[in-house]
């Protein structure tokens, strides 16, 4: 009986570790195919909880701040994977900020926002 048992956990064990390893090849493929523009800005957003959803928001905007793509993946469970997310393509970065305030993916959302807005500044300055 223990052996069964040590056995099935050992299994689950292995499963969620490879299940982890092909989300986070999905992950990375995802990053390297969206920060190919040539120019531009790319912020990730990751919102973590121990319990419930987590998400990720990967947006990219031009060099004048404006959204053209997106990126999202919400879920709870390893099968989660990254969908479209035009919500906001065509907009500014202060007008996406005007308008999440109940949005779902909120806080992923103005963590990828605020990166973006590090790398302007840092082209500005610089």
């Amino acid at each position: 009986m223990w052996g069964w048992l040590i056995g099935l956990f050992a299994f689950t064990w292995v499963l969620q570790l490879v299940l982890t390893r092909v989300q986070m090849k999905n992950y990375q493929k995802t990053l390297k195919e969206m920060s190919t523009r040539s120019s531009g800005f790319l912020g990730v957003g990751i919102h973590k909880q121990r319990i419930g959803v987590g998400s990720i928001v990967i947006l990219v905007t031009d060099e004048n701040g404006k959204v053209i793509d997106g990126q999202k993946m919400a879920g709870v469970t390893v099968f989660s994977r990254f969908a479209p997310f035009h919500t906001f393509n065509g907009l500014l970065v202060q007008e996406v900020k005007e308008m999440i305030h109940e949005h779902p993916l909120r806080v992923a959302i103005e963590s990828s926002l605020e990166q973006i807005n590090k790398q302007r500044k840092k082209t500005l300055v610089g």
